[in-house]
């Protein structure tokens, strides 16, 4: 009994020791590395626990829990008087910035030095359809139709719940395994069995087409055009071609429809802008909608423009955990004014932000679908002012951002549309 003892006490003391030798090393190696490439002191966080940041940790999910997560941002930053810092979180070392030199080196110029998930460089076989050229089609060869059939849109809902758990898992980085939500959980399956119905249909319609194909017949059906049935033809893996197309659902899910309510929410608070584009769009009379037409609407795109601004998504070294926060880079005065925080399209005359703002990345991490979002969200934008000449807010609750992969308003967005 006392050699077990003497054993895990002297076990206990070595991986003391070995942990305090590793903090050591790094820190040394840290010091070296910033004092060869000439980078400065990232500011750090000064809290009330320096070996595993607990304060930081508890006062992130508070602003989570509580809803005000973009407000305790822009706190904390405040606070640090910089636009760049670091933290200690459950003993990883995270960068936090809002600083555009960042975003631009993580982006482009120091881009394959960060990190990323593997799926992103898998086999590739998501790559040639995440484009606007394709995801014009359905992605699944139908419509879900859950405005007209409330009954279907259960795996709608299931998606919003997915969205916020991801968030949360998110922020828990490392301690990810201590985190069980069965709400997120039960949400997930729901939306895995959605999309396995889905494949599951598809192989046997393959199926299908190849006996076809041996017998020398011909299909009385068309082919199908859509993103899963090209995506099944290349990778027979159910499995992963389940991670494949979830990888395309679940950020073309909220994203778009997110930033359509943010507009409506912000055009309902300024009549003036809504005048605007409806002056700019009427004079369309009735030319077609193309993507040249939708793009070459210079007011209807400020207003796309300012509403992703303001409603978005030092050295760093070798397991470094790196937050670029867009949404105080698009809200700092320096680059915006001193009205930063007002809805105001007409900035868009002049100013020319460049990596000031990104609302999709850029350089080679951009998200692939930033021309289809934009697209989308002004066709929206040109019919509902096409029909409707006026249009007001029936609520005046302020933004509270509910955090998904972007925020969302918790009160939702409620307008009322006068017809011509």
């Amino acid at each position: 009994m006392t050699q077990i003892f003497a054993y895990t006490v002297t076990l206990g003391c070595v991986t003391i020791l070995l942990s305090l030798c590793r903090v050591v090393y790094n820190r040394i190696h840290y010091i070296t590395q910033r004092n060869a490439r000439g980078c400065g002191v990232i500011k750090k966080y000064r809290g009330y626990d320096p070996i595993l940041g607990l304060d930081f940790v508890l006062a992130m999910k508070s602003a989570l829990n509580e809803h005000r997560w973009l407000p305790w941002q822009k706190e904390i930053f405040a606070a640090q008087n910089s636009k760049t810092f670091e933290a200690n979180f459950f003993g990883s070392r995270m960068i936090y910035s809002s600083e555009s030199e960042n975003v631009k080196a993580m982006s482009t110029s120091h881009w394959k030095e960060f990190g990323l998930q593997p799926i992103r460089y898998d086999n590739g076989v998501a790559q040639p359809f995440a484009g606007p050229d394709t995801s014009t089609e359905f992605l699944f060869g139908e419509s879900l139709n859950s405005l007209t059939h409330p009954e279907k849109a259960e795996v709608a809902w299931a998606m919003v719940e997915v969205m916020r758990g991801i968030r949360v898992r998110l922020q828990m980085s490392k301690l990810l395994f201590l985190h069980h939500d069965k709400k997120w959980l039960d949400a997930v399956a729901l939306v895995h069995r959605f999309i396995d119905n889905h494949i599951e249909t598809t192989f046997e319609q393959l199926d299908e087409r190849k006996v076809e194909q041996k017998d020398s017949k011909s299909s009385s059906e068309e082919e199908r055009t859509d993103l899963l049935w090209d995506m099944a033809k290349q990778l027979p893996d159910k499995l992963a071609l389940r991670s494949q197309i979830l990888a395309v659902f679940v950020p073309s899910n909220d994203t778009t429809s997110i930033h359509i309510a943010n507009i409506f929410f912000a055009l309902a608070r300024h009549p003036h802008a809504w005048a605007k584009c409806r002056e700019e769009i009427l004079a369309l009379r009735s030319a077609p909608l193309t993507f040249e037409v939708l793009r070459g609407l210079k007011y209807v795109n400020w207003v796309l423009n300012e509403t992703h601004r303001l409603y978005p998504n030092g050295i760093q070294m070798k397991g470094d955990i790196v937050h670029c926060n867009r949404y105080l880079m698009h809200r700092d005065p320096d680059t915006w004014g001193e009205d930063a925080e007002e809805f105001r399209p007409e900035r868009w005359e002049e100013i020319r932000p460049l990596w000031r703002f990104v609302p999709f990345g850029g350089g080679p991490r951009i998200c692939p679908a930033h021309i289809l979002v934009a697209t989308e969200a002004a066709y929206v934008l040109v019919r509902f002012v096409q029909r409707f000449k006026d249009i007001e807010a029936r609520d005046e609750k302020p933004y509270t951002a509910v955090m998904r992969i972007g925020p969302s308003n918790l009160n939702g967005v409620k307008i009322g549309l006068v017809a011509n």
